[in-house]
């Protein structure tokens, strides 16, 4: 399947399952759903659970529409829809779990693969100007030291320290810590201290820099893994950069998915 009818199939399909929602789930009453789809003894796939978010009535209700007769009918035609964005994707569903439909205030649905929370309000809030710092951060790097397209970065994890060259010659280091990282068939993030297989010293520098974020409003700094998008990896990143007055972020493309390197102290050594 081409880009453009693999585009128009996962549309028709966000547009059927719009209506479901507005007809059966009262979908003006809330920002997003979850759901948690398995596979059954017969390899169909199953809703296992619905985690409502954004919720803009009172509680009761939504618990009345999604545990009526109505939800229990619509849970198989959510499971394939899921299924079928899953595979649109190119994402395997037992890796992501399930998906999440986002009310659009325009109208309409957006999907994201497996179970994305809504972002904390304190980190929402700031996502462009962080981006925005981070690039100009990233962007100096480039142009005072070639940094890193010009040349060779190696990271030290151990050691923490990062060393650059151009032309095979020593250029700039810097001290790097792990950041987190970003899978993206799971489409999950990890910050660095949940690192299963970085040694102990390294994740103990890592949760450091989260650590050392004195507004504990968002549940991102707490939660060592969840679900999320590249888009919001990058967000992530940029916080914690802005936060501890980093000099920018090398970002490395592993073959497991996308590794966060926060970088301070970068220096000329030429």
């Amino acid at each position: 399947m081409d880009p453009a009818e693999s585009l128009a199939l996962r549309q028709e399909i966000l547009d059927e399952i719009a209506a479901m929602l507005r007809d059966e789930l009262a979908a003006d009453s809330w920002g997003r759903v979850l759901v948690n789809v398995v596979r059954g003894r017969d390899g169909e796939p199953l809703v296992a659970g619905i985690d409502v978010e954004e919720v803009l009535c009172d509680d009761a209700k939504i618990d009345e529409v999604f545990g009526s007769e109505k939800a229990r009918a619509l849970a198989p035609v959510l499971a394939k829809a899921v299924e079928a964005l899953c595979g649109l994707d190119g994402l395997d569903l037992d890796e992501v779990g399930g998906g999440t439909f986002v009310r659009h205030a325009a109208g309409g649905f957006g999907w994201l693969p497996a179970l994305v929370h809504a972002p904390s309000a304190a980190l929402d809030a700031e996502r462009e100007e962080l981006l925005s710092r981070l690039r100009s951060k990233n962007a100096r790097l480039e142009a005072s030291f070639g940094f890193p397209g010009r040349g060779r970065a190696e990271v030290d994890l151990r050691g923490e320290r990062l060393s650059f060259t151009m032309d095979s010659r020593p250029a700039a280091a810097a001290r790097a810590t792990l950041l987190g990282t970003f899978a993206p068939r799971s489409r999950t993030w990890g910050w660095g201290s949940a690192h299963p297989h970085a040694p102990a010293e390294v994740r103990r520098a890592s949760a450091a820099l989260v650590d050392a974020i004195l507004d504990r409003r968002a549940w991102e700094l707490s939660t060592p893994v969840f679900a999320t998008d590249e888009a919001t990896a990058w967000v992530l990143a940029a916080w914690v950069t802005d936060r501890a007055g980093a000099d920018g972020v090398l970002c490395s493309r592993e073959a497991g998915g996308l590794v966060f390197f926060l970088l301070r102290d970068f220096r000329d050594v030429r």
